[in-house]
């Protein structure tokens, strides 16, 4: 393994990560001596693979020129220690000649290396300075080249050159806990996997209205939320992977933790303050958590327990987890009134601590529109609205840095996301992707090709003009490309230009102009997912029945997971408790979980395991029985409004691993990992589709109407003639 460190010329870097590697951490020897250390430090360690930022299946550049820059999220504005980056990779060279690798951090190189043998490994560990990084990632460039032969005018292409990037590549990295001192620097310090903490299994409305709100924001965002409840005396817990210093042995609630047990029995609530003292080390690990009054009092009845222990335990003891608790556990003691999100620093780890009631106006905040002004500790957030697209145009630059120049040789792409509950309002759909764009030609006089794709459909392409100005180009979005998240995609195209064959291929400038824009008009909801999405980014009720709140934490889970998945808007919800199984018709759209609004025309039947499927014509397309383990999601119209229902089928309910997105169809079933098939009852052969889709214009396809309309008028107009012929020669023979 080789061992590589940017800004090699300072000892530094080299110094402080060999002392991570090499030297024993300095441990206390009495429990007054680690409540002492834990009140000094507050070092906070990440660590994640490409797998869990999302990379799967590994990453192949080939061939002749092949580059690839991967973001590694760090906390935006915090300087961080001992960042590196073990790099797993594998090559293949198949064709003769010269190949060489080139690896760079934020566009410093930082190793090169020249290929020569068949196959071979380039796994390397890489030092990261810990440099503030203000867009919150470090830019990891990876670049692979071949030349085949010496003789330029020869083909250069070497499909056979692979390097292979494995997803076991690991990044880690230390921070100071302490440096995180905005709402906003704590969103960007949370991990992939999020811990969201409430205060028990069961849930007041409150309680469960926030955590639900806060969740689908954060899943919203790219983040993965599981929800935990604080254990109370008798629950099971999982300790595995507990880690207890050990000179924390002689207190009696850390001894009951660290045996390790898969199924710990909680039996004081001292060892719930043990549990929540342990921070990123225990097995009640958080991140956010929804601090009701309820929570606040049983985390200060734990630590007060605990409290009891350690000074039986070390007489020393009493006046360091005093002093560590004012410091590092008041923001879960200390009540706060009002909508309230704050950035703390609890048992050594950064949290956002988010009071019930806050419910809308913190989902606002923490949302894409708000969420950098969020430029403080301690925020009371009386308003945090989402805004309202009344006239139908979206900059593309709201979803994300889309405008721009870059230099183009061959083939270049930018891309913006945009989930449609959060782009559409009052039902109103994409309509056309607008690109406002100049280029310069290249050295041959000719201009690059830009192509407009829509969730990977190719909407429109054209050649750009040769004179650099500014240019307008346009096109439709069909329906058929429409889903509940969409990504719109601008691939600019060149001919590299070389008038002799050993000039060097030369880039030329394209700019995306910030005028570049979505038009979102009324076209009609239909019966399907993406028309509940465009109903549910307005005013909309979510209703869960009374039973979810006393199982918060599965339940939770679900909500979050399926309010995502349609695109519902967080921020424009209101929850409702029904108290049976059967609530009133709703008064706007809607999202109900295992109740049946009513007045509500359903199209599925699910009931004890039992799955029936109607057509449009009421007739039956599928009945199954003995189905478990799963749900369906439906949409569902009625009393002129229209929404989603969530049923689950079979005894067990189904506990989604991963985000998903419902994007075609009415009707889905639904597993553990998320969505298994879905249909659209009203089109199940996509007939529609077809009709919808059809490219030509509307006088072109009823041509046959329009020409038919011609004959007739000009019949009529003949006959006129003839009638106005016979009846003046009439007139002139009986005078």
């Amino acid at each position: 393994m080789n061992l590589t460190l940017r800004k090699s010329g300072s000892l530094l870097p080299l110094l402080s990560l060999s002392l991570v590697l090499c030297a024993p951490a300095m441990a206390a020897d009495t429990a007054g001596g680690q409540f002492r250390e834990w009140s000094t430090n507050a070092l906070v360690s990440r660590n994640m693979t490409l797998r869990d930022l999302g990379f799967s299946q590994p990453i192949s550049l080939r061939g002749q020129d092949n580059q690839r820059e991967l973001y590694l999220p760090v906390p935006a504005g915090v300087a961080t220690q001992n960042a590196q980056l073990q790099l797993d990779a594998r090559y293949l060279r198949g064709h003769p000649g010269r190949t060489s690798n080139l690896l760079s951090i934020d566009d410093d190189a930082v190793a090169a290396r020249t290929i020569t043998d068949a196959q071979g490994d380039l796994s390397q560990l890489i030092g990261i300075d810990g440099e503030p990084r203000s867009t919150g990632f470090v830019r990891f460039g990876v670049g692979w080249w071949s030349i085949v032969s010496d003789y330029q005018c020869a083909d250069q292409s070497a499909p056979a050159n692979v390097l292979r990037i494995g997803p076991d590549t690991r990044f880690s990295y230390q921070f100071d806990g302490r440096a995180i001192d905005t709402v906003a620097k704590a969103w960007t310090a949370l991990p992939r996997q999020v811990h969201l903490l409430v205060e028990g299994r069961q849930l007041d409305a409150a309680s469960y209205d926030t955590a639900w709100r806060v969740g689908a924001v954060l899943e919203t965002a790219g983040k993965r939320v599981s929800v935990a409840a604080l254990p109370r005396v008798g629950d099971s817990i999982d300790l595995r992977g507990t880690q207890v210093p050990a000179s924390l042995m002689a207190v009696p609630a850390y001894a009951a933790l660290a045996a390790g047990e898969a199924q710990h029995r909680i039996g004081s609530d001292a060892e719930v303050g043990a549990l929540l003292s342990l921070g990123g080390n225990s097995a009640l690990p958080m991140d956010v958590v929804v601090a009701s009054p309820a929570l606040r009092a049983s985390v200060k009845r734990a630590l007060d327990a605990l409290a009891t222990q350690v000074a039986a335990a070390d007489a020393d003891g009493a006046a360091a987890f005093a002093a560590w608790r004012k410091g590092g556990m008041a923001a879960l003691e200390t009540a706060v009134e009002g909508r309230n999100v704050s950035a703390a620093v609890v048992a050594g780890q950064p949290l956002l601590v988010v009071t019930p009631g806050a419910a809308g106006e913190v989902a606002g905040l923490l949302g894409a529109q708000w969420r950098a002004y969020a430029l403080g500790q301690n925020l009371q957030v009386n308003k945090a609205q989402p805004l309202v697209n009344e006239k139908g145009i979206l900059l593309l630059d709201r979803l994300g840095t889309f405008s721009g120049t870059q230099d183009i040789i061959a083939r270049s792409d930018r891309i913006a996301n945009a989930d449609l509950g959060l782009i559409s309002s009052d039902g109103k759909l994409p309509a056309e992707v607008v690109i406002d764009v100049s280029a310069a030609p290249n050295g041959a006089g000719e201009g690059a090709v830009a192509s407009i794709f829509f969730n990977d459909y190719l909407l429109g392409a054209k050649v750009l003009n040769t004179d650099g100005k500014p240019q307008r180009i346009s096109a439709k979005v069909p329906l058929y490309a429409i889903a509940a998240r969409n990504e719109v995609r601008v691939s600019f195209l060149r001919q590299p230009a070389r008038p002799h064959c050993h000039d060097p291929a030369t880039p030329y400038p394209v700019s995306l102009l910030p005028s570049s824009h979505i038009v979102m008009a009324e076209r009609g909801t239909a019966p399907d997912f993406v028309g509940a999405t465009a109903q549910l980014s307005g005013p909309h009720q979510v209703v869960v029945p009374e039973a979810w709140l006393q199982n918060a934490p599965t339940t939770l889970q679900t909500v979050i997971r399926v309010s995502n998945a349609v695109g519902a808007s967080v921020e424009r919800a209101t929850l409702d408790v029904a108290k049976g199984k059967t609530v009133p018709a709703p008064g706007q759209p809607y999202l109900a979980f295992n109740v049946q609004p009513e007045g509500i025309q359903s199209a599925a039947v699910a009931e004890g395991g039992q799955l029936r499927i109607s057509g449009s014509k009421d007739e039956t397309l599928l009945d199954l029985a003995g189905l478990d383990n799963a749900a369906l999601v439906e949409v569902a119209g009625g009393s002129g409004k229209q929404g989603v229902i969530y049923r689950e089928l079979g005894n067990r309910i189904p506990s989604i691993a991963e985000p998903f997105r419902l994007m075609r169809g009415s009707v889905a079933v639904l597993d553990g990992s998320g969505l298994v098939q879905d249909f659209d009852r009203n089109d199940p052969q996509g007939l529609r589709v077809a009709v919808d889709g059809n490219p030509q214009p509307a006088w072109q396809r009823h041509m046959v109407w329009l020409l038919l309309l011609v004959g007739v008028v000009v019949f009529l107009l003949l006959a006129a003639r003839v009638a106005q012929i016979r009846h003046r020669r009439k007139l002139e023979n009986t005078h």
